[in-house]
């Protein structure tokens, strides 16, 4: 738990940062100095430093010291998979309407920016979720579609941010499937009405079938409330 003391480190550091006088890639002086350098403990120091590599802004490398890391959003967005993982099924509601917000929203974008090259990628997925059978592969598949379609945002913090709310949502993708779309019928016509607005850059329809897409899961979810102790569960 944090104290006052390394409250202050931290804000210390962050405010060294974002003034530039530390910049990426950039070694930390020895505990000894760079205590004495903002006027802390050392003890305040240990944790400050313990907490900015948990949140990515600072990283360790052994034999070496510690330095300010590449300070990319995208790369210390991942450090909240962890809060993701444990949040609970009970969260995963929660967590599709931040999921609809980001996917409408690059579905928008796919429909106006995509190139010839997206599109490529997104029909040949889209052809091997129509041919293939294995579910687990089905849901890989799944996974691929909605990231390749991030992609085309050009936007690595949205791409980021996507993947981290993907994980509980994806659960429920599958106990959805699991108990009332065996057959992946759903996913196959849904996918292919997202395809086709992006292929024919219609932003409104794109808009559309993208909430209609995630919105299905998340009614199914609200309507099947036992499916979440099930999945906490499993």
């Amino acid at each position: 738990m944090s104290s006052p003391k390394s409250d202050h480190a931290i804000a210390l550091v962050k405010k060294m940062i974002a003034t530039g006088q530390l910049k990426p890639g950039d070694r930390l002086p020895n505990e000894d100095e760079f205590s004495a350098q903002l006027g802390i403990s050392r003890n305040s120091m240990r944790e400050a430093v313990r907490a900015l590599q948990a949140m990515q802004v600072l990283v360790a490398r052994q034999g070496d010291g510690t330095y300010v890391s590449s300070l990319e959003p995208s790369d210390m967005i991942k450090s909240l998979n962890f809060a993701v993982d444990v949040a609970g099924p009970a969260a995963v509601v929660n967590f599709l309407d931040v999921r609809k917000l980001i996917e409408v929203h690059a579905a928008e974008i796919a429909a106006i920016h995509r190139s010839e090259s997206d599109l490529r990628k997104l029909v040949a997925i889209h052809e091997s979720v129509l041919r293939l059978e294995d579910p687990e592969v089905l849901i890989e598949l799944d996974s691929e579609f909605h990231q390749t379609i991030a992609a085309v945002t050009n936007n690595p913090v949205l791409s980021a941010l996507l993947r981290v709310v993907s994980g509980p949502t994806m659960r429920a993708r599958i106990w959805r499937f699991r108990h009332a779309d065996q057959n992946f019928g759903a996913l196959r016509r849904e996918h292919g009405v997202i395809l086709d607005a992006i292929q024919l850059r219609d932003v409104d329809a794109a808009r559309y079938a993208m909430w209609s897409h995630v919105s299905g899961v998340q009614k199914w979810v609200e309507a099947n409330p036992e499916s979440l102790k099930a999945m906490e569960r499993d």
